[in-house]
């Protein structure tokens, strides 16, 4: 990611991510995230080729792997290529997964045009500078109408159920209503939210023939706690 702060985060926070991901929530959290991709996966007869921006620990990595996907993990934090390689080795599928360190902000200088069958940007937007220039590589980087893009971001309508249902403060949820930034609990600091219409923009933006796009709001409610990265 292109903000110095969020590689701060990951950079430092990678142990705290992992352990996160063993909670009840946590793997609640990926079971969902997976689940709905895997019902937009393209159908081929040839290996499909992926790319996780972010991927961090490579859990969705190990899991696209296992299905027998070829993926390239992308992420700016040692750290947490580190423990994605770990996971890798665990998981025997070494020979599916390439760990690459890099940032997101530099994507397009990163892969070439057309190359991937289907792109995950989980949790990853919200952190960088400048969520569309990523978008824009992410759009170039697709190789063909059958491709798809898994959209996952914090947004104003999660912050306002997570106040709502988990915290049972109706003020914060109605402060949330148009808040710009929120406090991420894993990590610390300030994240952005999206809202829904920008997101529906940019879903309708990949869906104009190019490409599909899977894009879906991080609600933050369904395990009872605010979702970090």
């Amino acid at each position: 990611m292109s903000g110095n702060s969020g590689a701060v985060r990951f950079r430092d926070g990678a142990d705290k991510y992992a352990t996160y991901l063993d909670t009840r929530e946590g793997r609640l959290r990926l079971d969902l995230s997976f689940a709905n991709l895997r019902e937009f996966l393209p159908q081929s007869s040839q290996p499909l080729l992926a790319l996780d921006i972010g991927g961090g620990t490579g859990a969705m990595a190990v899991r696209l792997a296992q299905l027998g996907l070829e993926v390239r993990l992308l992420d700016t934090s040692l750290p947490m290529l580190d423990l994605a390689k770990h996971a890798v080795r665990e998981a025997a599928v070494a020979d599916r997964i390439e760990l690459r360190h890099g940032d997101a902000a530099e994507f397009e200088t990163l892969f070439p045009a057309g190359s991937f069958d289907v792109i995950l940007c989980h949790n990853i937007l919200e952190y960088v500078d400048d969520p569309f220039t990523v978008l824009r590589g992410v759009s170039r980087a697709l190789r063909d109408q059958a491709s798809i893009v898994s959209v996952l971001v914090r947004n104003q309508a999660g912050e306002v159920f997570k106040a709502a249902i988990r915290d049972r403060d109706l003020d914060a949820a109605e402060q949330n209503l148009g808040a710009a930034w929120a406090d991420e609990s894993l990590y610390g600091g300030k994240v952005r939210l999206f809202e829904i219409e920008p997101a529906s923009h940019v879903h309708g933006g990949f869906a104009c023939g190019d490409c599909r796009t899977r894009c879906t709001g991080d609600l933050g409610l369904l395990a009872g706690n605010g979702f970090g990265r």
